[in-house]
């Protein structure tokens, strides 16, 4: 009787409409850069920059988990607004997307109305669209009121990307 072997499955790409790779998180680091709040609300941009040595590509808008200093997940509920919609970006080595993100920092309907409103998070994990791992981006917005309601539009072209 022959010894019985185990096979790796091989990994999966995802390729692209323009026949690149989707950006693996391996390939990805990210930073947050706060924006102008609003009465109620926060805002922050999300640019993620291509570290790898080739080309890939993004479309869509990922997923978002945000993680408190114990590593747990601390209440996230991502919401993906229609506008951008999602359209591919090219990402050569170097090159960055954004993705504007806004979220509540007024408490929800049972959050308590005098201190944090939930957790706060330290981390938030990205996954960019099309892939299963994440990468992780230092947070320090404060807490993320109504249940982590977080939300935006899909990866568009960083416009410090310099595109003859």
């Amino acid at each position: 009787m022959p010894p019985e072997t185990t096979e790796t499955p091989p990994r999966t790409t995802t390729v692209t409409a323009s026949g690149l790779p989707a950006c693996p998180a391996s390939q990805l680091s990210g930073r947050l850069r706060p924006g102008s709040p609003e009465v109620g609300h926060r805002r922050a941009t999300l640019e993620v920059t291509n570290r790898g040595d080739s080309p890939c590509a993004l479309n869509g808008y990922g997923d978002l988990r945000l993680l408190g200093a114990d590593a747990r997940t601390v209440p996230t509920d991502a919401w993906r607004q229609p506008h951008p919609a999602a359209t591919e970006v090219v990402l050569d080595p170097g090159e960055a997307a954004v993705r504007e993100l806004r979220w509540s920092a007024r408490p929800g309907k049972g959050e308590p109305a005098d201190g944090p409103c939930q957790p706060e998070a330290v981390r938030l994990e990205v996954t960019p669209p099309d892939q299963a791992e994440s990468f992780g981006v230092p947070w320090s917005l404060g807490p993320v009121c109504r249940g982590g309601w977080i939300a935006g539009g899909a990866f568009t072209e960083s416009t410090s990307n310099a595109r003859p």
